[in-house]
């Protein structure tokens, strides 16, 4: 396979999609297979916080997160250029999708509901998986809390140029090289 002209592309390549599709994970396979940097900005923001998403939100609530992530945003689109991860709320207005396009390509990827919800009720960690008594959700309230969020948001992940849509049962590895064929023909 062929990269030349795609590792000759100097913006930044932004993963988008909803939680638990395997942004980071398939971001760095990614960045790895184009000899780019990788950034995964939760990951960036917890450190500039000195603390968890999870403690950001519990302590200081989701407008305080969204005015950090906005501004670390912003950072990162003027000093970093590679692959970058965003957390599955980043694309939470057109402000930002108008933002991160004029600093690369967003990359939306679309994974079946029922996948995501597999995969959040695996993680006991997830805030969302307990309900206010700290008691896990059932599987039906779970999707139906899920796809409500996730269709609020789906206007933004598909103005993105390139989806990337997967039955959530290939790997990441197979993902990643869709990817990059994608890619491949947009550049």
């Amino acid at each position: 396979m062929n990269l030349y002209r795609l590792k000759k592309f100097a913006e930044s390549i932004f993963i988008v999609g909803f939680m638990a599709t395997g942004k980071s994970s398939i971001g760095k396979i990614l960045a790895k297979e184009l000899d780019r940097p990788f950034l995964d900005l939760d990951e960036y923001i917890a450190q500039k916080e000195g603390c968890s998403i999870k403690e950001i939100f519990n302590s200081r609530g989701e407008a305080y997160f969204r005015d950090r992530e906005w501004h670390s945003l912003l950072e990162v689109t003027q000093n970093f250029r590679g692959v970058i991860a965003l957390g599955g709320g980043a694309l939470h207005n057109q402000q930002v999708v108008d933002h991160l396009k004029l600093f690369g390509l967003l990359v939306f990827l679309k994974t079946p509901m029922n996948v995501i919800v597999d995969r959040i009720e695996r993680n006991k960690k997830r805030p969302i998986v307990l309900d206010e008594h700290g008691e896990i959700k059932s599987r039906e309230t779970l999707f139906s809390e899920l796809e409500s969020l996730y269709l609020k948001r789906e206007h933004l992940y598909n103005q993105a140029q390139i989806i990337l849509e997967s039955t959530g049962y290939e790997s990441k590895e197979e993902q990643a090289a869709k990817l990059i064929e994608k890619l491949q023909r947009y550049v």
